[in-house]
């Protein structure tokens, strides 16, 4: 089942995965930009003949564009670009896209950038956008297709300009295109990826765990700092560990937090870190009769000690107090922590049933055990037996599915940077992942409002307002934790983490 947002589920907080993406600015009338952008990024000259190596712990099959995974964005987006894009504080700026706005509030024009170049020589135009969108619902391995779902259609003006017809007024519109990847129209293998990126795909071998890119002479803006870049995968963390240490990579992505102070250790290192804004948290079966008791879900909430999960991380986690991070549209900086204490809660459950403890089964994915047995413990101190069942991805998906599960666990990232995203499809009374059978209908008109409402001020009352009873009211689960993404980088390269988590070979030097 495709899904807006991408769910996030930790094999542990020792292997924690770090991609991020927060809140993207909403532009809703025509954008004015330097002559920079309406004529051209200057070309810079200063690019060197070295070689740049990054490494990461998962692998790629595949390098298709219309693959919405982290680990292949995590290399394509050195290759192909979107109309729009963000910056490293996640500004949304222009890109193949010089300028756009809305004509009316289902309308959108986009006016494209002139003079550039596809790698295998051929020229952009509006064709190629409007066939890569078209690929991107169509297709059927796509990842795009819930991110685009509020597009009716794309139309031709001429060759730089296009139109966006929306089917509903879109606030995000903007956001979700910042998605879609655009590759020449008469394309059809995606095996050897051309776009318009600063670095042309040079060889791959079979099995994709090794990438050589190239830099691309005739990009449209900035020459790139390095020549060559070779992105490879090395699943084994100590292969990795070594591999930094013995100089043969210059950036490691996905370093485990406990793996972190060894890296410190190395001279020649330096370890830098980010929150990933994406939040780990349990859902209550609003149904079960065990925790669809309110004064239950509240002593829950209070029995879990949060800090833990930073201990756990060696310091790369922050307690979370709501289902999306404080750098997410609609988090609402109002809401408190619960302040129901530990005897308090206790006493909660002792008068649910004086007789016969509470019990209540999580369902988590397999490799969160660590997790699990935490919070197995912190409920029994207040006196609530847990049963911990540690499912297959499918299997948990499917029991949220058919809202079996009394208690389930994810992580959230939004990806476009909105909580609506996580409103949308948890709390929503039809949501795909609201597996608690959550219904409050004030909360489902709430959301409606919130995805259609172009007046960014009351869309994010809206928001706030959703935010506040889901999590203070009606309390529809735990908000647990948001943990870091981490790097090691080598002495002498100067890179700085992205919020969304990409590492741009373009970016550094």
């Amino acid at each position: 089942m495709k899904i807006f947002g991408r769910i996030i589920l930790y094999v542990a907080l020792i292997s924690l995965f770090g991609f991020l993406l927060v809140q993207l600015f909403f532009m809703d009338e025509y954008a004015e930009f330097s002559a920079k952008y309406l004529h051209g990024a200057s070309k810079s000259q200063s690019g060197s003949e070295k070689t740049l190596n990054i490494a990461y712990a998962f692998g790629v099959t595949d390098l298709d564009p219309v693959e919405f995974d982290p680990s292949i964005r995590s290399r394509i987006l050195n290759i192909y670009e979107p109309l729009v894009q963000t910056d490293r504080n996640l500004q949304i700026q222009p890109c193949l896209a010089l300028s756009w706005g809305r004509l009316t509030d289902n309308v959108w024009e986009f006016h494209l950038r002139p003079d550039v170049v596809f790698h295998d020589g051929t020229i952009f135009d509006a064709d190629d956008v409007i066939r890569s969108y078209y690929r991107a619902v169509q297709d059927k391995k796509s990842s795009l297709v819930d991110i685009l779902k509020t597009i009716q259609k794309l139309e031709k003006v001429d060759d730089l300009t296009i139109k966006v017809i929306t089917k509903d007024p879109d606030p995000m519109l903007v956001n979700r295109l910042s998605t879609l990847l655009i590759a020449p129209s008469e394309k059809k293998d995606f095996s050897d990826p051309i776009g318009t990126g600063p670095y042309v795909y040079s060889i791959g071998n079979e099995n994709l765990d090794e990438l050589t890119l190239t830099r691309n002479a005739d990009y449209w803006g900035d020459v790139p700092y390095y020549k060559n870049v070779i992105i490879k995968t090395i699943k084994n963390r100590f292969d990795r560990f070594d591999a930094i240490k013995n100089g043969e990579i210059d950036i490691l992505a996905n370093v485990p937090p406990l793996f972190a102070a060894e890296l410190k250790e190395i001279p020649a290192v330096t370890v830098t870190a980010l929150p990933s804004l994406e939040v780990n948290f349990l859902i209550f079966n609003m149904e079960d009769e065990v925790v669809g008791d309110k004064r239950i879900r509240a002593a829950i909430v209070s029995a879990i000690d949060k800090d833990a999960f930073v201990e756990f991380s060696k310091g790369y986690a922050q307690p979370s107090e709501q289902f999306v991070s404080n750098g997410i549209f609609g988090f609402n900086p109002d809401i408190e922590e619960n302040d129901m204490s530990i005897a308090q809660a206790k006493e909660v459950v002792r008068e649910y049933n004086a007789f016969k403890r509470p019990q209540i089964s999580i369902d988590m994915t397999q490799g969160t055990e660590v997790i699990g047995e935490y919070i197995k413990e912190q409920l029994d101190e207040i006196g609530i037996t847990v049963s911990l069942n540690f499912l297959s991805w499918d299997n948990l998906q499917d029991k949220i599915n058919n809202k079996e599960s009394q208690v389930y666990y994810l992580g959230w990232r939004s990806e476009i940077g909105d909580s609506s995203d996580f409103f949308e499809n948890v709390i929503y009374s039809s949501g795909a992942f609201n597996g608690g059978n959550y219904l409050n209908k004030k909360i489902d008109q709430l959301v409606e409002l919130s995805l259609k409402n172009l007046d960014q001020e009351k869309r994010l009352q809206q928001l706030h307002e959703i935010m506040r009873v889901v999590v203070e009211e009606d309390i529809v689960g735990v908000p647990l934790f948001e943990s870091d993404v981490i790097y090691g980088v080598r002495a002498g390269v100067q890179f700085r983490p992205r919020l969304d988590g990409s590492v741009l070979a373009s970016e550094i030097y």
